[in-house]
């Protein structure tokens, strides 16, 4: 499942770059957002042209046995429909786990964000390595937010982070 892998080698990527590769420890608060980048990232590495935002996309689903539409291991599969995923910000008040249901709220912000920047340049999933499309913002947007962060951050300094970032490479465009 290229979801899982790319979920575990997300958390290298959040632990290394949140406040620092030597700060490795940064990711145990309450609303640390580890496993939901790492979710990110494996969406984000498995994205492919066609796919919509509001398709449904599970996290898991080989290892549980659903389809890949299915809901996997999370509280709802990942998509921009509120019908598919209505989770928000406030249900990390007690309505999901930490750190996997808290991280899986994080990953539903993040991914809407990812499909509001494919919308708003052109609507296409362009060259993961190289491209300027909407998928590239947002994965570079990501990762040079965790670079700005505090350790410890919770949802607003990932938010700040995430829109810092954007003002410092492109001018606060996004």
């Amino acid at each position: 499942d290229n979801g899982i892998i790319g979920h575990e080698y997300g958390h290298g990527i959040s632990n290394r770059l949140t406040a620092g590769p030597t700060n490795v420890g940064c990711l145990g608060n309450a609303e640390q957002m580890g496993e939901g980048w790492s979710d990110y990232v494996g969406m984000m590495i498995t994205i492919e042209p066609g796919d919509q935002g509001t398709d449904s996309r599970g996290i898991g689903t080989f290892a549980t046995g659903d389809a890949i539409t299915g809901g996997g291991i999370r509280e709802a599969p990942y998509s921009t429909d509120l019908a598919i995923n209505d989770y928000t910000y406030s249900d990390i008040n007690g309505n999901v786990s930490v750190p996997h249901g808290v991280g899986f709220v994080w990953a539903t912000m993040i991914w809407d964000m990812t499909w509001d920047l494919i919308d708003a340049n052109g609507g296409t999933i362009g060259d993961v390595y190289n491209g300027t499309a909407g998928n590239n913002i947002a994965m570079q947007l990501v990762l040079d937010g965790m670079k700005l962060q505090p350790c410890n951050p919770g949802f607003v300094d990932g938010r700040d982070a995430i829109l810092l970032a954007d003002r410092l490479s492109n001018g606060g465009a996004n």
